[in-house]
């Protein structure tokens, strides 16, 4: 009888046990399927892998950001910098004076005397001298025009006025020839003028060659106005190309106050009729010295200054 009873009270617990049991195999169950460490982990936590591509993308987008950050910075100061040399300003309100500065080229000494001069000047290199390169590439670089200062012939018997010169009977295609190889001398040039040139330069048909040739490339004419019935003005104007032609010839003379009387004339013309074209030369003793000083005393009295290729007369 008791056997019975401890038998009946087993089946009792057991019957009880059951459900239990049956939960916690249920539990283990789904902590095995969904836990962080089931079959079903990257569906419900993501994967390590995920998090590592994660990572490696949050990096790879900080690096381009930075790399973006820098690009943008660099190119803003690139874009502060100035693009090559900085001109001179050329200010045509009248009343504005225009120089030109002959015979540039055989020496380098009355360089630096020239660089302090703060105006738009234009200088007239010669062809095949020595320094004529690097004087037209250091007043280009400073801000100043380069033009070419082109042999011409004079009368007989001294009719020789440098390499590379031009002379009556040359036809067109001589004097293009002949045009084209000074050029390679002489760097960074925008017009011409001509050097001595007594007789070439009262050629008309000679000038007008040299004006198509110099028209072909985009040059202004600039007539330094020294023969006696020079047709350059006169060629350049047919073809188009504007009058500009020298009044003042401002270091005839070395004397001092006599380059600065040709400056005071220079800039009274220029008051009268708007514009006025004075030519002065590189290497004479006291020109640079002179002209930059006038250049500042006729600014302060409200006389502007431009480069020749800018106005007319």
């Amino acid at each position: 009888m008791r056997r019975a009873r401890e038998e009946a009270r087993r089946r009792r617990m057991l019957r009880r046990l059951v459900p239990i049991v049956a939960i916690v195999v249920v539990l283990l169950v789904l902590v095995g399927l969904f836990g962080p460490w089931g079959p079903l982990k990257s569906v419900l936590f993501g994967s390590d892998d995920s998090k590592t591509v994660s990572s490696a993308e949050q990096k790879a987008r900080r690096e381009k950001e930075q790399a973006d950050s820098e690009a943008a910075k660099k190119k803003k100061e690139e874009a502060k910098k100035p693009k090559g040399p900085v001109q001179k300003k050329s200010d045509t309100k009248p009343p504005t004076v225009a120089i030109v500065v002959d015979d540039t080229g055989n020496t380098l000494e009355k360089l630096p005397l020239w660089l302090q001069i703060d105006a738009p000047l234009s200088f007239a290199v010669l062809p095949y001298t020595g320094p004529s390169a690097q004087l037209a590439t250091e007043f280009h670089n400073a801000g100043y025009e380069v033009m070419l200062h082109i042999p011409t012939a004079n009368a007989p018997p001294n009719s020789f006025s440098g390499q590379g010169q031009l002379a009556s009977g040359m036809d067109r295609g001589t004097v293009f020839a002949t045009l084209d190889a000074d050029l390679t001398t002489v760097p960074f040039v925008t017009g011409i003028n001509n050097h001595q040139g007594g007789a070439g330069c009262d050629d008309l048909q000679l000038m007008t060659y040299e004006c198509e040739w110099a028209k072909q490339h985009g040059f202004y004419v600039v007539d330094s106005n020294s023969s006696i019935r020079p047709k350059v003005a006169d060629a350049a104007v047919s073809l188009g190309l504007g009058h500009k032609k020298n009044q003042v010839f401002i270091d005839h003379q070395n004397d001092p106050n006599y380059i600065r009387g040709a400056m005071r004339e220079l800039a009274g013309i220029a008051r009268k009729n708007g514009t006025a074209i004075g030519i002065c030369h590189y290497h004479r003793p006291n020109t640079a010295a002179v002209v930059g000083e006038m250049v500042n005393t006729l600014k302060a009295e409200g006389i502007h200054f431009a480069f020749a290729r800018d106005i007319n007369n």
